[in-house]
């Protein structure tokens, strides 16, 4: 599957990151049916006008109290209600028109329906598989943090993961009480470095933001497709403390901030979009949402100020938008 897009910081651990998961998990999207909402008559409103005053005439109280349901009662009650709409001038001969038009319509509404909720499946099913992929990448950077980076070069030579883990594990047991062990993710980590040496990863280079990205790619890749007469819903994408969000306009970073009584996450930047100028355009609706509230993201020295340009430039340096 292939889908171009632009994306807010070019790095080449990224990109071989989210090679690699698609090697791992197909990125397949749902094919959008093609339906389109049919023309109406030009006198839709008044035949649907006066279908209902029919159905008036019909159920009206008048009628329900006489209590008239023998064949010839109904057969006198259909002939009157049809004459009086006859006499009031409703187009009769336009009814195949509407007729016509009602069926393409809840045909094009039931083949909407039944492809939003299958989209809609299988993106929060490749949602669950991503998450869990990239779960172990990121148990990569956290264990990193624990035990150093010579215990990680060690680990990352290891021939395969359970060795990989293993090395992990035994500085972790030297190391640390048993509450602390129980926290570290040996076992994630052990996978996530071969992943990583299979990608041809050195996994001292990533960094966070690096793996941000790359989820951010995959989960762009498999947003769904839009179909005339709905709006997808928005996915996100969780692992470890990386919080993401996607709808037609392209994926946010969320993070946690702090605001004036409470706390939460906010959209921080936008990672990836159909192209720069898209981009561009759903960074500004985040600056836009942050300037109007008194927040501070947590973990950071910035305060809730900050421009599009201040923050982009903190978490990406000079690098230019990058399409691929």
């Amino acid at each position: 599957m292939t889908r171009k897009f632009a994306a807010a910081r070019k790095s080449a651990n990224a990109i071989a990151l989210f090679d690699a998961l698609q090697a791992a998990v197909p990125l397949h999207l749902v094919e959008v049916p093609a339906t389109k909402y049919p023309t109406a008559p030009a006198n839709l409103q008044e035949l649907r006008k006066g279908i209902t005053t029919m159905t008036e005439l019909f159920t009206s109280d008048e009628r329900a109290d006489a209590k008239k349901t023998s064949r010839d009662d109904v057969e006198h009650e259909f002939m009157s209600v049809l004459t009086t709409m006859s006499n009031r001038g409703f187009a009769f001969s336009d009814l195949p028109n509407l007729f016509a038009f009602e069926q393409d319509r809840n045909q094009h509404l039931d083949t909407v329906t039944r492809y939003t909720r299958a989209a809609n499946a299988n993106t929060e099913a490749l949602s669950a598989k991503v998450s869990e992929w990239f779960s172990d990448i990121t148990a990569v950077l956290s264990v990193a943090k624990v035990v150093g980076a010579d215990v990680m070069a060690e680990a990352a030579a290891a021939p395969n993961k359970t060795m990989a883990a293993l090395g992990i594990d035994l500085h972790v047991r030297e190391k640390l009480n048993a509450s602390a062990q129980a926290g570290v993710p040996v076992m994630a980590a052990g996978r996530g470095l071969m992943v990583l040496k299979d990608a041809n990863i050195e996994a001292l280079s990533l960094d966070l933001g690096e793996v941000e990205l790359a989820a951010a790619m995959a989960l762009y890749s498999y947003f769904p497709d839009a179909i005339e007469g709905a709006s997808m819903q928005e996915a996100g994408l969780r692992f470890g403390s990386v919080v993401l969000g996607a709808n037609a306009d392209g994926v946010v970073v969320y993070r946690e901030a702090v605001q004036s009584n409470a706390s939460g996450l906010l959209p921080h930047t936008a990672l990836v979009a159909a192209d720069g100028k898209a981009l561009a355009a759903l960074q500004s609706k985040i600056d836009v949402r942050l300037g109007g509230v008194d927040h501070a993201f947590t973990g950071t020295v910035e305060n809730g100020g900050m421009t599009v340009e201040e923050r982009r430039l903190r978490d990406f340096g000079k690098s230019a938008v990058t399409t691929y």
